[in-house]
Parts: structure tokens; sequence; C-alpha cells
């Protein structure tokens, strides 16, 4: 009697599930199809959203081809090397062979003749060899002569072009071709002790020593830099430095054997001029109690920076500032620049010995960038002085360059020493300068 009942409820709960399954596979049909007609209503994307490309810059364009003729890649090899050593740039400012360029494209051959040669090649191909006649180091500019060479000569500007101004870079960017880059001109630097121009567009290595022109095609500077840290800053050399250097390269060439000391001659200039316009009054600031030197010039970069958190054992304040007016010499090798800084710290936690200790770390005469294989190890003094009835720790050090004579970094710390809970500890750097005149900015400082 119970047998008919329990196959009754079996068939039905499977003849559910059967069900339940036929109308799961339809509705997953329906959507799958209401979805193909869905997307068949929709519009092309692809077809409706495209991106109209960027016009071509008719005058970029005309412009490289213009002065594609007059521009050569620079290459310095090692020794017997058929890989190269470094590379930059060159264009044509006279007849056979006269190319102007950066002198730090040129400087490993300059002062070690007999280690590396220079070379050109053309975007063509052509290759060929060549001389440096003359050298501007201030102005980081060169004058050479490519052999068996004879190129169309760019036209120099000798004006500063008007701020907003459009200008275009040329040159061979990391060995990709000759290269053609877009910017505007934002005239002469303000406040800096070199003069160069702001261009916005952008300077790669191995464009230096390429002439940067007007829309017109004619040069209006020679690539010289990009800041390290910025995107789309870099600088001209003005063409009127290249004017005069073309001027003087009429003259008896430059000597490779004599070259060092024609380096050395202008390097000293440099550094003479830049101590000479801080012939004044030196500005200070007071902070802390303490009468410090501030922005010495125009030209003259600071920055100040402090302690936020109000609980560690000194609280300190650091104020830093450059001239930036250093010269590219070599590799590893600047001279002719000024920095200095101050660290002013007080405490309330301190006692008096390791308040001094803490103060005296927190600085140490420096070497600024130069290698030692360029220059000699430092030879230091101490001295206490006394400066307007305060007792100062002042350490003096200096090096001589090796390969150049009369010329010397000069480093000089001034500590502190009167006080228990508040001091300062000040730096100042010379690189590259005559031993007097340093030393006469030193005491001046």
């Amino acid at each position: 009697v119970t047998q008919p009942a329990v196959f009754s409820y079996q068939f039905l709960v499977q003849l559910v599930r059967w069900g339940i399954a036929i109308a799961f596979l339809i509705a997953i049909a329906f959507a799958f199809s209401s979805r193909n007609a869905f997307s068949q209503n929709l519009p092309n994307r692809q077809t409706e959203i495209e991106v109209p490309a960027a016009p071509v810059s008719e005058t970029a364009l005309s412009t490289l081809s213009r002065v594609r003729a007059s521009v050569v890649q620079i290459k310095g090899f090692f020794g017997s090397n058929v890989a190269q050593a470094f590379h930059g740039t060159g264009f044509a400012v006279a007849p056979s062979g006269i190319l102007l360029s950066n002198y730090h494209v040129v400087a490993e051959h300059v002062l070690y003749p007999d280690k590396y040669r220079l070379e050109y090649r053309t975007p063509a191909g052509a290759t060929g060899k060549i001389t440096v006649l003359a050298i501007d180091v201030e102005h980081d500019l060169a004058l050479l002569r490519a052999e068996k060479l004879d190129l169309p000569a760019l036209s120099l500007r000798a004006d500063i072009p008007s701020k907003g101004e459009r200008a275009y870079s040329v040159g061979f960017p990391l060995d990709v071709g000759l290269t053609i880059t877009e910017g505007v001109l934002n005239g002469k630097v303000e406040d800096s002790f070199d003069p160069r121009i702001h261009y916005s567009g952008a300077i790669n290595g191995g464009m230096s020593g390429g002439p940067a022109l007007d829309g017109t095609g004619r040069v209006i500077g020679v690539n010289v830099s990009g800041y390290r840290f910025e995107q789309l800053v870099s600088f001209l050399v003005p063409a009127e430095h290249g004017q005069k250097l073309l001027e003087r390269g009429k003259g008896k060439p430059l000597d490779l054997k004599q070259a060092r000391q024609e380096v050395a001659r202008q390097l000293r200039h440099h550094s003479d001029q830049l101590l000479q316009s801080l012939n004044h009054d030196l500005v200070t600031q007071r902070t802390a109690g303490y009468d410090l030197p501030g922005k010495l010039d125009r030209f003259v970069d600071c920055n100040a920076s402090g302690d936020t958190v109000s609980d560690l054992p000194t609280q300190t304040e650091r104020i830093a500032c450059s001239a930036k007016a250093g010269l590219y010499v070599q590799q590893n090798m600047y001279s002719g620049d000024l920095d200095f800084s101050h660290i002013v710290m007080t405490t309330s936690k301190l006692d008096a010995w390791r308040f001094a200790q803490r103060l005296k770390s927190s600085s140490f005469p420096g070497g600024g960038f130069n290698s030692p294989k360029n220059v000699a190890p430092f030879a230091c003094k101490n001295h206490i002085v006394q400066l307007n009835e305060l007792d100062a720790d002042l350490l003096i050090c200096t090096r001589a360059y090796r390969l150049f004579d009369g010329l010397y970094d000069i480093s000089a710390r001034v500590l502190s020493l009167n006080h228990s809970t508040h001091g300062f500890s000040s730096n100042l750097q010379l690189n590259g300068v005559d031993f007097e005149a340093g030393m006469k900015f030193v005491n001046r400082y």
C-alpha cells in the first residue's frame, strides 16, 4: 500500500529538478540573445571617439631641414678604441669646417690630448678628425675645425630674443640620430652669475653643443644643460659669446701642450670675478640671536629649514646658500663656486658636554664635487678666535688642484663656544680660487 506513495513523491522531486534546470538554461539563452541585440545597437566606440592626431609643427620641420647639413655629431674615443667614450653636437659657424660646440664636450681631449681623440660624424655618415682651435671655459664653448669638411655656416644672432618667442634646439640625443625639440624662450636667467637663456624645451644628453634657433633659422644660443632634478627646464649660452670666440679663433690656434695653463688662467679669472662681485658689505641675517652671513648678492640662492618635532634632544634650524657659479672643468671636477651653510642649535634636555659634541658633529668642512684624483688631500688648522666678543673655534682646510697651478679649494668652519644651551656652526666652501683672494674672503666671512 505504501510503495505507490513513495514512487509518486520521488517522481515529483525529480520533475521539479528538471524544471529548474530547463528554466535556468532558458534564462541564460535569453540573456545572451538580449546582450547581442543591445550591443548591436551601441555605436562603435573606436570609430566614434577617435582622437585627431596632433598637427605637425611645420616650422620645426622646415628648421630641421634647413640646418641639417650644418650640424654634426662629435665623438670622443679613448686611445685606439672604436667604442666611443663620450659624444655631443657641433655646428658650422664659418667656412672650411669651422664648428662651434661646448667646452665640456671636448674637455677630456683638451686636458688629455694623448689619451683622447675627437672625430665628427655627419647625418649622412661621413666621418673625420676634429682639432680644437680655441676654448672659452667660462661660457662653456669651444671652437673646432673638422678636417675635409666644408659645411654651410649658420648665422649667429647677437641680441637676446624676447620672452615668449618660440625656439628650436637641434642635436644628437643619446645616439638616436639628429633630433629637434621645440620650446619657448624666457629671456636671460634672472639673478644668475653667468648669463644663460632659459629655454622651456628639452635638451637631452648628446645635444650639448648643438644650435638653438629662432623661427628664421638664426642661432640664438648653444645648448648647454638642463636642471638635474627638473623636467623641461634647459639653458642656452647666448650666441654673442660664440661670436666673440669665433673672432678670437682667427688668431693662433690653441696649443694643446699649453691647454692646461690656458684652462687654469680662465678658471682663475672666473673665480676672481666671483669674489670681486662680493667685495661689498656682506649681508647678514639674525637667527636665534646670531648675526650670520645671508643672501650675499642677487645671484646667491638661499633656503632654510628646521625641526618640526618639539620633543627632540635639540632643536635645529638650517640655512644653506649657493652662488651656483661653478664651471665644468672635467669629469667629476667643478671650479669657481661658493657655498655656505649655517646650523643653529638649541637644547633644554642635554648637558653642556653632550650639547657641545652634538653641535660639533653636526657639520665638517667638505670637499665639494671634486674627485680626490683631481685635488690633493686637505691640510687643516684650528684657531680659537673672537668674533664680536664671541669665542669660536675656526677650522680652515685647504687643498691644491693637481692639474692647475694656483687654484685651491678652501673650507672654513666657525663653531661657537660660549653657551651650553645654544650655538651655531657655519661652513664656507670655496672651489677653485686663488689662495690669497680666497683667504681674504674667509677673513671677511
